[in-house]
């Protein structure tokens, strides 16, 4: 109960709940004033007292009490009623007095930003996600209830399975910290009831059309929502003024093919819910429910209310069941009549009487939109009429009713004869049409010979048509458009041949012939996309792919293929049927159909052609299941069946083409397969020859050709052999061919960056520079047109900056700027299809590494964005070891920052080891792995020594890993380089204790220069090889001999390191050491020693500004130490050496008070001091260097 507001805030109070209930359409004008009047009176609500009278229910008045808490309701002209929903669960109140607080507190994967409501099972609140910069609508589910909890995860998926812009977007499904929530695209708009009085009628109408498209899509997936209503529409305005509605809340929402589990409940909106849902019957409900409530819908926005209303929710039901709506035009005169029949129509209380789809109540209201007359009336009297009433400014010029009648009859006259002129033109077109088909297809037929003279004479015939067609005029668009269309698919122009044949029926020309011409045009370009995807190999890619090629093309052929029945169909009935069946995925129907009478007809090679395609779909999807034999057998019948069609059309490009195809999908099952590529390749381009000796303009067949030399390089990489750069030059060579025939939809651009990127790759892997080659992928990139910048381009994309910014990092440049363009890049792809754990890989990497990067502005938020990227990976997908790696990475880096701070790292050091762990259980074949275990086992072993620990079981460990990684990958340098490491950490164990290190320091040398051997230009590698020399000349100097020889080994290689990247700290830490060395050298009585020790000290203080390790500054104060005791043996002033010492080794024994060499070192600079109190690190932090 809302409580009593005392003294003078009665009225305001008692005010805002009248206007409540008014918006809601529970009270006429006339009621509200009496109302109002008697809550003063009495000093009740107004919502309290109409709830006594039965007006409303509990669920109800609780609903309304939200709306009132939040302050929501718009407070312009009543908007039509908002009901609420009946459900198995009784919603519980809302405080007044306050909003729910956010669930989950300090939540870093989403930030809460304002409460925005609550329903039956959940509260909504308004949440900013960061990682893909966008608000977000999250659903939580409420209390404990687990019938709530069952309803609102079949919310979550009914709502995920419904891909289409009119519904809203469902982001992610998940559990944090025992709460269930959805997240979902925030709609910022009101509800299409509360919008209702500001539309014009035809806006109102023009807006649920768009949004029963969303409803029309759930239903193509099997699913009815059964709660459609106004306030389950949101709608939201466009920068241009228009209107983006959206469906919502599929929390009732079911198969209509499954049994209902509830079977005599009553769920859902009484005001919008048919007979049949009301009585009970959910076993009963299919579509035709949801054309009722959207009927029910387009009723409330012309009326203002629902079709039946009543005191109480019992009252409506009884109603809908009995009596028959009112009709519309009685409560509002304006409404049109037949906008009237179609909201009839919907409220049939017998559902064969209704629409039989929501596609077909929308062609009613797009007839309505058109002036043209609806399906829901009958009758040549009202046809006539209708047409005469859209010509009525050409009938006003009469003045009589006879005129008007004449008039009539003289349009009916004239409709008459534009369609006979307008049916001669169209057998005209037809003819001249198929006459360039049969010329096409007699070429095809011949005996392979260059065709380009032919295709000229048809190209040349195909302009005399189009100016025939000009000369025609308007009545001529669509069946001269039609004839266009035919003949370009004749001359395989697929995307030109759409344009035309879309732009005939958009001109009103829809015989069944231009559905057929439609469905052949949209079906080839969706076998030619689909059959390509076997490159894809992620199952969440293959997936989002599929179901973007189902609404781009499939799904718009099958509508086509429906209309396009009788004697036009230039086909057999059973390769119509077999189109159907493969589209419908039935392949095996598919196949059988084709076996048919009627499809074995030698000429018809487009029924070899079919069952080529069906093979080689379901090849692919074996082999993507696993089905390794499977799949070979699909792929030798598709072979055959396509080696059948090019045997009959000798001279049509597109059959040779379709044969290269298969070979490529071969070759890429090879590549990831068992590598026996080379067949495939050498039969795909001699298939791929004869296409372009048929059509050495054939664009596609060119296409290929650069995919097939791009493939093989890329194997030739994987194997570490020769000739890669000469088949990638060859690769762009045939697009460069290609780039001046193709047609947008070829996507020349992504080809050329694609290949661009893989050169890049080969350079990278060969320690060469790889900018000059990513810069040209980026620019090609970016020559994409609009409309190609799907999921595929904006991913590549973020990709292609990030090895950029891999590439400047790795020479000294800044690689921030390159890494917020990865970023944003991952973040649009991820906008466009959120269910790809390897794009949120690519993100968390890409947090990381900016997270790792020089002068990161939020390093440690980066490191959490990371963490939250990859989690969600791993939802996604368990079994994914990349997201396993690279969590375990970002684990690893987390562990490290905590490092250099003194904080404890076991937490991260042991997720990260777990989770490189699990990814090798999955999947113990990328050297990669092994690395990264063995180098986080090591960085264990290194830390146990700092504590004086046994580090004999981690070294063993962390040496087999890296064998094991040297063992998979023999071309790479990664594993001879952390092996290189190994043996430099045994021989700095082997000089503390005084051992001779020589025999690890040479195993050393030999592994860095085997790793160098395979990237000779690594700065990294390089400045490795120089420490393993530096610590040579250490060992060196211990002996008392000249460690010149081993410096100037050291230098050589450091010093390369340092031209290749500047800004390397282990390059100018290495280079201070040998300086130290030398100046120790030096101090023996063997030189000038104060100079060497200074370039020492700023070499370490360079070292010391570009990365901040805990062990450069503890080796700086090893030489400030050194150069102290040399000093004060040689009677000099020693105090601010040892004062910059002592402040680095303060450092370093705070944050690691358990390093025992750190407090070596510190008693030992201690110990040097004599006279006053050694002052705090703090004080002497800033004492400049000597």
């Amino acid at each position: 109960m809302l409580p009593s507001v005392p003294g003078a805030g009665h009225q305001e109070s008692y005010e805002e709940e009248v206007l409540l209930a008014l918006d809601e359409g529970l009270l006429s004008s006339e009621e509200a004033a009496a109302l109002r009047e008697e809550a003063l009176r009495l000093h009740r609500g107004p919502l309290e007292l109409l709830k006594e009278r039965g007006r409303l229910t509990e669920d109800t008045l609780d609903l309304l009490r939200q709306d009132l808490a939040r302050g929501c309701t718009d407070r312009g002209e009543a908007p039509i009623q908002e009901a609420a929903t009946l459900g198995t669960a009784v919603p519980s109140s809302l405080a007044v007095e306050g909003v729910p607080s956010f669930p989950v507190p300090g939540w870093d994967r989403y930030e809460p930003v304002r409460f925005l409501g609550q329903g039956g099972m959940g509260q909504v609140f308004l949440a900013y996600d960061p990682l893909l910069r966008r608000n977000v609508a999250l659903k939580f589910v409420r209390d404990g209830d687990p019938e709530l909890a069952r309803r609102f995860l079949s919310e979550a998926r009914a709502q995920a399975r419904v891909r289409h812009e009119r519904v809203c977007e469902v982001y992610e499904v998940g559990e944090v910290r025992g709460h269930a929530f959805i997240a979902m695209r925030y709609v910022e708009g009101p509800s299409l009831g509360q919008l209702s009085n500001s539309l014009t009628l035809e806006q109102r109408v023009w807006v649920l059309c768009q949004a029963a498209e969303g409803v029309h899509a759930a239903h193509r997936v099997g699913l009815v929502h059964r709660d459609l209503k106004p306030g389950n529409i949101l709608v939201e305005r466009t920068e241009d003024g228009g209107f983006n509605p959206f469906v919502m809340d599929f929390g009732l929402a079911r198969d209509w093919r499954e049994d209902s589990t509830t079977p005599n409940a009553v769920l859902g909106t009484p005001h919008y819910m048919p007979p049949e849902q009301a009585r009970g019957e959910g076993h009963r409900l299919d579509r035709r429910a949801d054309v009722y409530a959207l009927g029910a819908t387009l009723y409330a926005l012309l009326t203002g209310q629902p079709p039946f209303t009543g005191g109480t929710e019992k009252e409506v039901l009884a109603k809908l069941q009995a009596e028959p709506p009112p009709r519309p035009r009685a409560l509002e005169p304006d409404i049109p009549e037949d906008l009237e029949a179609v909201v009839l129509k919907c409220l049939e209380k017998e559902r064969p009487l209704r629409y039989d789809s929501v596609r077909s109540f929308t062609d009613d209201l797009e007839r309505f939109l058109a002036g043209e007359p609806v399906r829901a009336r009958h009758g040549a009297r009202y046809w006539l009429g209708k047409k005469v009433r859209k010509h009525r400014a050409a009938l006003a010029l009469g003045g009589t009713v006879v005129a008007v009648v004449a008039g009539a009859l003289t349009q009916a006259q004239l409709v008459r004869g534009e369609v006979a002129e307008r049916e001669r033109l169209a057998r005209a077109f037809t003819e001249r049409v198929e006459r360039i088909e049969s010329s096409a297809r007699y070429s095809a037929l011949s005996r392979l010979h260059d065709t380009r003279k032919d295709r000229e004479a048809l190209r040349a015939s195909m302009a005399a048509l189009e100016q025939e067609i000009s000369r025609a005029g308007a009545q001529a668009v669509g069946p001269g458009e039609y004839a266009l269309g035919r003949a370009l698919f004749a001359l395989d122009d697929l995307d030109g041949a759409r344009a035309k044949l879309e732009s005939a029926w958009a001109h009103g020309y829809r015989e069944p012939r231009v559905a057929w011409a439609l469905a052949q045009t949209l079906g080839h370009l969706y076998r030619e996309q689909l059959l390509l995807d076997v490159e894809r190999r992620a199952p969440a890619q293959r997936e989002a792919r599929l179901k973007e090629l189902n609404g781009r093309y499939r799904d718009p052929a099958l509508v086509y293929l429906r209309q396009a029945e009788g004697p036009d169909v230039p086909a057999p009935p059973s390769f119509v049927k077999a189109l159907f069946a493969f589209y419908e995925d039935r392949p095996e129907d598919a196949l059988a159909l084709l076996d048919a009478p009627g499809t074995q007809s030698p000429w018809f090679y487009e029924a070899p052609l079919l069952r080529g395609d069906i093979l080689l779909a379901r090849a692919t999807r074996r082999w993507n299941g696993g089905d390794r034999a499977g799949s070979q057998a699909d792929l030798a019948l598709s072979r055959e069946a396509y080696t059948a069609a090019v045997a009959t059309a000798e001279s049509q490009p597109g059959v040779h083409s379709v044969l290269g195809r298969l070979e490529l999908a071969a070759l890429v099952m090879e590549l990831y397969g068992e590598g026996n590529v080379l067949p495939h390749y050498e039969r795909g381009l001699e298939a791929l020859s004869r296409a372009l000796a048929a059509a050495p303009d054939h664009a596609r067949s060119l296409v290929l050709v650069s995919r097939f030399h791009r493939r093989l390089a890329q194997q030739r990489m994987n194997q570490g052999g020769e000739g890669v750069e000469a088949l990638l030059e060859k690769s762009l060579a045939a697009l460069r061919t290609a780039e001046a025939v193709a047609t947008p939809s070829d996507r020349i651009p992504l080809e050329r960056a694609l290949t661009h990127r893989q050169w890049a790759r080969h350079q990278q892997l060969h320690g060469e520079d790889p900018r000059g080659q990513l810069k040209l992928a980026i620019a090609s990139f970016e020559q994409l047109r609009p409309e190609d910048r799907d999921f595929a381009f904006h991913d590549n994309l973020g990709l292609t900056w990030q090895g950029q910014a891999d590439a400047e990092a790795a020479r000294g440049g800044d690689p921030l700027p390159l890494l917020d363009k990865a970023i944003a890049g991952y973040q649009a792809a991820l906008q466009l299809s959120e269910q790809q754990p390897l794009s949120w890989i690519n993100l968390g990497v890409a947090y990381r590494k900016r997270a790792g990067a020089q002068g990161a502005p939020d390093a440690t938020g980066d490191l959490r964005r990371a963490n939250s990227a990859l989690t969600r990976a791993l939802s996604l997908n368990p079994d994914n070891f990349v997201a396993c790696f690279n969590g375990a990475e970002v684990a690893e880096q987390l562990a490290r920052a905590r490092y250099l701070k003194g904080e404890d790292v076991s937490v991260d050091l042991e997720r990260a080891l777990t989770l490189y762990r699990q990814g090798l259980a999955l999947n113990a074949k990328p050297p990669a792995l092994h690395n990264a275990l063995g180098s986080a086992v090591f960085w264990q072993a290194e830390l146990r020594a700092e504590e004086g620990g046994d580090t004999k079981a981690l070294l063993d460990e962390a040496k087999a890993s890296f064998e094991k990684a040297r063992a998979l990958a023999p071309t790479q340098g990664f594993a001879f380089n952390n092996l290189g490491e190994w043996e430099v950490f045994r021989a700095e164990l082997q000089l503390a204790k005084g051992e001779d290190p020589s025999v690890a320091l040479r195993a050393a040398v030999e592994d860095y220069t085997e790793a160098l051997k395979r990237l000779p230009d690594d700065a990294d590698l390089l400045a490795n090889l120089g420490k393993a020399w530096v610590r040579h000349a250490a060992w060196t100097l211990s002996q008392a001999q000249d460690p010149a020889a081993d410096l100037t080994k050291a230098e050589t290689a450091l010093n390369r390191a340092r031209a290749q990247n500047p800004r390397l700290g282990n390059a100018w830490r290495y280079l201070a050491e040998a300086s130290g060395v030398r100046a120790r050298w030096m101090a023996r009585g063997h030189g000038a020693a104060e100079g060497e020790f200074t370039r020492a000290a700023q070499a370490f203080e360079q070292a010391m500004q570009l990365d901040p390790r805990l062990e450069y500054r503890l080796a700086a104060a090893e030489l400030h130490g050194a150069w102290a005791r040399w000093r004060i043996r040689e009677g000099q002033d020693a105090a601010a050496g040892l004062t910059r010492g002592l402040a680095l080794a303060d450092a370093v024994v705070t944050a690691r008070p358990r390093w025992t060499h750190a407090r070596e070192v510190r008693e030992g600079l201690l110990s040097l001091r004599t006279g006053p109190r050694v002052p705090s690190a703090e004080s002497v932090a800033d004492v400049p260097t000597p």
